[in-house]
């Protein structure tokens, strides 16, 4: 029986199942993309790439900086270091991912824990396991909708979890459409513009200007569901507030981060359920993004292996 399964191979998933099996536990990793690294995503159209997650790399703990100051730098804050790989943000998710055994494309729709171990059913009915331990490492409402029907105390301490949306557009313009690497307007609609073309490795062609434009907090709750068209139109629109003329547009999409950010977090790096052998973990435990969720799945991992919880 493999050791443990890992649902959602993000940041956190990815770091926990690392360290797991460098200490010699069998480890699958289920997730329901097509790569790896949930918000440290990298999206590619033609020869552009927009980092349209976490556009980079940045931190305060020695450890998790290690992982990725190797990286050229990326100027685009004077109060701290932003590092990126010339092939995206994702490419540290890869790097880590690539020994590991991760099932893409597997949507785990339930769980139940028999006699006999941790089963899991995906999109098409199909059932894994069985596994000693389970680990979740999904957004906090998709790990709530998963252990709903168990009867384990980390259901109640998830109740005050909260996370919000965020709507992303990635354009190309033939004329800048701000003078500097990043731009935090005051804007009722616009909470960032990142300059996608002076990220390093990324200037392809001085006559194209690549930018990821992301969406307030609030304006994301209240348009959550609308047509990614109306959205589009909308932040074309909201532009015109910041740039006087962005020249002829060669490229423009939208899309919807469902859980992008954490309103308010559950405080701690982790749960763990040892009647079950089942624990939770992500970026909304701790609530500072990518470092955030690093540290979750570490903090897990090494309690997993110091507790003899496996």
């Amino acid at each position: 029986m493999p050791d443990l399964a890992i649902i959602g191979a993000g940041i956190c998933g990815l770091r926990c199942a690392e360290i797991l099996q460098a200490a010699g536990i069998t480890v699958e990793l289920f997730d329901k993309g097509r790569g790896v690294g949930g918000r440290l995503a990298t999206r590619r159209h033609d020869h552009w790439r927009f980092d349209h997650g976490a556009p980079s790399l940045h931190g305060e703990t020695a450890h998790w900086c290690q992982r990725f100051h190797h990286y050229p730098a990326w100027d685009c804050d004077s109060n701290a270091r932003h590092y990126l790989p010339e092939l995206g943000v994702n490419q540290l998710a890869k790097d880590i991912a690539e020994p590991l055994s991760i099932q893409r494309g597997c949507q785990i729709e339930s769980i139940e824990r028999r006699s006999t171990g941790w089963y899991l059913v995906n999109q098409h009915g199909s059932e894994h396991g069985p596994y000693a331990n389970l680990v979740i490492t999904a957004p906090c409402p998709q790990t709530q909708v998963l252990i709903k029907t168990l009867d384990t105390p980390i259901t109640k301490s998830l109740a005050d979890v909260h996370m919000t949306p965020a709507w992303v557009m990635m354009l190309v313009t033939t004329l800048p459409m701000i003078t500097t690497q990043e731009l935090r307007p005051t804007h009722d609609v616009i909470r960032r513009i990142s300059a996608e073309h002076s990220k390093p490795g990324r200037c392809f062609n001085p006559e194209e200007y690549s930018y990821v434009v992301e969406t307030t907090v609030a304006w994301s709750k209240e348009h959550e569901e609308n047509n990614p068209i109306d959205v589009q139109t909308t932040l074309l629109a909201s532009l015109q507030d910041i740039t006087s003329n962005m020249g002829q547009l060669l490229h423009c999409a939208v899309h919807r981060w469902r859980y992008a950010h954490t309103g308010r977090a559950l405080g701690q790096p982790y749960l763990f359920d040892s009647d079950l052998g089942l624990a939770v973990a992500g970026d909304w435990c701790l609530g500072i993004g990518a470092e955030g969720a690093y540290l979750s799945g570490e903090a897990l991992a090494k309690m997993l292996l110091e507790s003899g919880g496996l």
